[in-house]
């Protein structure tokens, strides 16, 4: 586990009036006038919905200046108690307010975002999270507390503070009227939310009312599990977020305290859905606040919050499953707050998410890849399946690709990657659940489905109903080896068939072997079919164009308005060239970056060689783009070497002299390219970037230059540059590249370690293995 060191944010106070009379809020819009898309295998939004973030990195906390122990609330909350030595008031105000200060500094120290709010005097106003709820959707959800000494924790002044923020436009969702009815709800104390997969936990209780709970999922467009729950001595447990916790990647749960075995098994069954790491605890850890923790987004990766007492209580192995999950543990001392307030640290908090609606969506759309270093958000990935069995000796050349591979694993270290993007937020969506959820929307669609990417003749031949859509994937084939349609063996490397360019554009590209051309087609159809993204922007001027070959390996985003794109092995320069146009024409893109290359199977895509780390910042090759002269020198070297070995493998040395790196510079308006010999100078010159990092060290570490390139030419085989990022300075890189990995570690790079010796067979990295849709914008943290 990397842990962030990083100058503590500022925390934000909100100055705020004191506590005005509720009056009247925003009215909650009817039911009917909600948008939902489709919400199914892939939880991937319609054209109208938005984005649900499942990790915060803004809290809301209040000082408990007012702080003391609530008679109303002490009825059905166990958890609460007396400490072992009274105190007089002051003492106790003394005590809980350097406590709560503690955790406050805290997650400022790990980079998250904390506003805070002066305290009307209330016994309970610690635990903010109650009464009040953030969504992306741009709503405040208010909630219906139990008791009136909590319902007057409900403050329009601060509604209001944290609307004007974080562009909460919405109208608010008010539910506190309930609470009139004798029934309650309390905000994310009672609803555990996976907000990623659109899930609510509700562990039923006087303050969680099912039939409540099931008006605010429909209105919310949540999936509801709900169960019944009970502490040792056979008594409800009053808040869901005292047994469990359920985060972007991993789940906290106490199995004791669900004592129906049919609702356990429910609950169960949907974090394995969600794909989520589950930590078991014991009604011991419970009762010491264990489950009620919360993961949030710090300025550097992950942070788990948890009391000391908490996290103090787990044994090594469910701390060291946790510390797996996350980038850093905050653990706060508050055992006064815990005695005394029934409630713990996830109690304390609110998280704060800011609104990623239709405003924001009318500029961003669901599609918005403005840079390589932006926030990943959105990425569309495939798990190799069936399709690579056809990978055997006598295929290699056929599939491109230099060794067999061991499904099993191949598979199992895909699911390691997935599972990295998933743990720093972003949506991960498969392309067979894409497929899955076009082939039901009917029989027409179905067949436009199966005709688009293998021609109509061939379905005409075949009784559609017994064509699945998997074997568009896998192949369609009666026998062993004995393929009708060809299996698509390099999806996996989602990078190629299509990529993202500024202005929201998605764009088919035209694969340089035919063999990879069918991946183009599906993802064609896949786009215009697809409820959720028919509605994206499409350039498929260059999928059809014989004269062109592109593949989105070769095109890299440096920002809005500047593009490069490799002239290699795999992409040439007419396709480089009808690429700019379209870019000129329909997009922000002021200037493309032609990126001229040597045409080895080594170096096939720019990004082979070159990726980015950070705004400007690159990971590289060594003196390639400086002195090919010294790959030139090692060429003739290794030739030296295989003559007196008896193999005939030879390296083209002239290619390096005659035909060095280089770079044009093409800019919207202007007919004439501006030309640098030196492609790394003309990209500094630029400003296309300000730092390089180079694979295997820096220049200038290793005895001579011949012996650097040497041993990056062999990490970089294994794809030692082509990291992907996740977020600035952060990226994901195979752990196999070890000097490579020191490097950037040395140099402050968050490099987060994929095991993947299996995917390497495939001759392409982290970044070959994802189509990202959509990242935060360049100045989005």
């Amino acid at each position: 586990m990397a842990v962030a060191r990083v100058a503590p944010m500022r925390a934000w106070a909100l100055r705020l009036r004191p506590r005005l009379a509720l009056g009247k809020l925003c009215p909650t819009p009817p039911l009917s006038a909600l948008c939902r898309g489709l919400n199914g295998l892939t939880g991937l939004p319609g054209a109208k919905t938005i984005l649900e973030e499942n990790v915060a990195d803004s809290v809301f906390m209040v000082k408990p200046t007012g702080f003391t122990s609530n008679l109303e609330t002490m009825q059905d909350n166990k958890f609460m108690g007396e400490l072992e030595e009274p105190m007089s008031s002051d003492e106790l105000k003394e005590v809980v307010m350097s406590e709560w200060q503690s955790l406050v500094s805290a997650l400022e120290a790990a980079g998250v975002e904390v506003l805070t709010a002066e305290a009307q005097g209330l016994p309970d106003e610690v635990f903010p999270n109650n009464w009040f709820s953030t969504h992306c959707d741009g709503r405040i959800v208010l909630y219906p507390m139990k008791v009136p000494s909590r319902a007057a924790e409900v403050r329009p002044d601060i509604i209001e503070t944290v609307r004007r923020k974080f562009g909460l436009v919405e109208p608010i969702y008010d539910m506190t009227p309930w609470a009139k009815s004798g029934v309650a709800l309390e905000g994310t104390g009672s609803l555990v939310l996976d907000r990623h997969k659109k899930m609510a936990y509700l562990a039923t209780s006087q303050r969680a009312d099912r039939n409540l709970a099931q008006i605010w999922a429909k209105e919310l467009g949540y999936d509801l599990v709900c169960f019944s729950s009970r502490d040792r001595n056979g008594q409800e447990i009053y808040h869901t977020n005292v047994l469990m916790s359920v985060n972007s990647n991993f789940a906290v749960i106490c199995p004791s305290a669900i004592p129906d075995p049919h609702e356990l098994k429910a609950v169960y069954d949907a974090l394995k859905r969600s794909h989520k790491v589950v930590v078991n605890v014991t009604m011991e850890q419970l009762e010491n606040f264990a489950c009620n923790c919360l993961q949030l987004r710090g300025s550097k990766g992950s942070v788990l919050a948890i009391s000391e007492a908490g996290w103090s209580s787990l044994d090594d192995s469910q701390r060291g499953v946790l510390e797996s999950c996350v980038d850093q543990v905050v653990s706060a001392r508050v055992p006064t707050l815990e005695r005394i307030g029934g409630g713990s640290v996830r109690c304390m908090v609110a998280e704060l998410f800011k609104r990623r609606g239709q405003v924001e969506d009318s500029k961003r759309g669901l599609n918005c890849c403005e840079s390589e270093h932006g926030r990943l958000e959105l990425v569309i990935v495939h798990e190799p399946g069936l399709e690579v069995d056809a990978v055997m000796p006598w295929t290699l050349d056929t599939m491109k690709v230099d060794e067999c591979f061991n499904r099993v694993h191949l598979k199992s270290q895909h699911r390691d990657f997935t599972s990295l993007l998933k743990g720093r937020g972003a949506q991960v969506v498969h392309v067979r659940d894409l497929l899955i959820e076009v082939s039901h929307q009917g029989e027409e669609v179905r067949r436009d489905l199966f005709e688009s990417v293998w021609g109509k003749d061939f379905v005409d031949g075949h009784n559609l109903a017994n064509l699945q859509v998997d074997q568009l994937i896998t192949g369609f084939s009666r026998e062993s080896l004995q393929f009708e349609q060809p299996p698509l063996m390099n999806l996996f490397f989602m990078r190629d068939p299509v990529f993202s360019v500024p202005g929201g554009w998605v764009v088919i590209a035209r694969p340089f072997f035919p063999i990879r051309h069918q991946e183009s087609r599906l993802l064609r159809a896949i786009f215009r079919l697809h409820p959720s993204l028919k509605d994206v922007k499409v350039y498929e001027g260059l999928v059809d164009d014989p004269e062109v070959t592109i593949e989105g390996g070769d095109i890299l985003v440096a920002d809005s308005e500047t593009v490069l794109v490799g002239v290699s092995q795999r992409t040439n320069e007419k396709g480089a060239d009808k690429l700019a146009k379209f870019l000129f024409e329909n997009t922000p893109v002021q200037r493309v970056v032609k990126v001229f290359i040597p045409k080895q199977r080594a170096f096939m895509h720019l990004d082979t060689l070159f990726t980015f780390l950070d705004r400007a910042t690159v990971l590289t090759m060594p003196y390639f783009w400086s002195k090919p002269e010294i790959y030139a020198e090692v060429a003739r070297r290794a030739n030296l070497l295989n003559e007196k070995m008896g193999s005939d493998q030879r390296q083209n040395v002239e290619e390096w002299v005659k035909e060095p790196p280089r770079i044009e510079v093409l800019f919207k308006g202007d007919p004439i390219p501006k030309k640098y010999k030196h492609a790394m100078t003309g990209l500094q010159a630029e400003g296309v970037i300000d730092q390089a990092y180079f694979v295997c060290g820096a220049e200038g570490s290793w005895p001579s230059p011949e012996a650097h390139v040497a041993a990056a030419l062999t990490e970089q085989w294994n794809d030692a540059a082509n990291v992907f990022c996740l977020a600035p300075g952060t990226v994901v890189a195979y752990k196999w590249c070890t000097r490579t990995i020191a490097h950037l570690q040395d140099n402050g790079v968050d490099v987060l370690e994929l095991d993947g010796v299996e995917l390497m067979k495939g001759r392409g990295g982290a970044r070959c293995m994802t189509f990202p849709m959509r990242r935060s914008l360049s100045l989005e943290v």
